[in-house]
């Protein structure tokens, strides 16, 4: 059998995650929160342990989401009709996504409760200080974005094609984050010859249309832009 090249096997990982965001309800509700919690922690300026904690509990309930999915398909392979002992396997798999979301919410409350006692002007304080940190948001804010373009609107792999181009939606996102946060004249220019080039390539490779580039490209600078005007 041909051995795959490294760069085949994550495109054909990263397809296997969103399979799961585009097909299955739950997980498309896991991914919304997931995002929504790590922008909230992004804001509120968590420690680096509550940060390995948090990811390593959101990771826990996509992964379980994921091999809930898996055992369904194989069960539903396997089993075409009815049998008790089918529904079983995915009663069980389903409480496993169960007890991993009722695990990450006791995290959650440890992690957070710390925190929500601060009055917000002390977090929007903190954030006007810290151009880095919106620009780590925003980045996170536009791959968001991206990888939802292409789960709801069922078009392009997760490194490939697709409504919007994802390369550049993140390189207009960090010139438009160095615009934002003062930088020379030579260093704005160079971020700006980057991300033209990053699109460029997209185009020459026809993996994007004209009209993807410029969406890309578009969402990067607004999505980033947007949180600069907000916090900034």
């Amino acid at each position: 059998m041909k051995e795959r090249n490294f760069l085949k096997s994550l495109n054909d990982a990263a397809e296997g995650f969103v399979y799961v965001v585009k097909h299955e309800r739950n997980m498309r509700i896991h991914f919304m929160l997931a995002f929504l919690v790590l922008l909230f922690a992004s804001f509120i300026g968590i420690s680096r342990v509550e940060w390995i904690l948090l990811c390593l509990t959101v990771t826990f309930v996509l992964v379980t989401e994921m091999i809930n999915t898996v055992v369904e398909k194989i069960t539903d392979l396997v089993r075409d009709s009815f049998h008790p002992a089918a529904r079983i396997i995915k009663d069980v798999s389903a409480g496993m996504v169960l007890v991993s979301a009722m695990n990450a919410l006791v995290a959650g409350f440890f992690i957070f409760s710390r925190h929500l006692t601060w009055p917000f002007q002390v977090t929007a304080l903190r954030i006007h200080h810290a151009a880095w940190h919106i620009t780590f948001v925003a980045l996170l804010a536009v791959v968001f974005f991206v990888i939802a373009a292409k789960a709801f609107l069922h078009r392009g792999t997760p490194f490939k094609g697709g409504a919007v181009s994802g390369h550049a939606a993140v390189a207009f996102g960090l010139y438009t984050a160095l615009l934002f946060a003062g930088a020379n004249l030579f260093t704005l220019g160079v971020a700006f010859l980057l991300a033209c080039l990053v699109a460029q390539s997209r185009l020459r490779a026809k993996i994007h249309s004209f009209s993807e580039v410029i969406s890309g490209a578009v969402l990067g600078s607004l999505v980033t832009s947007s949180l600069f005007l907000i916090f900034k």
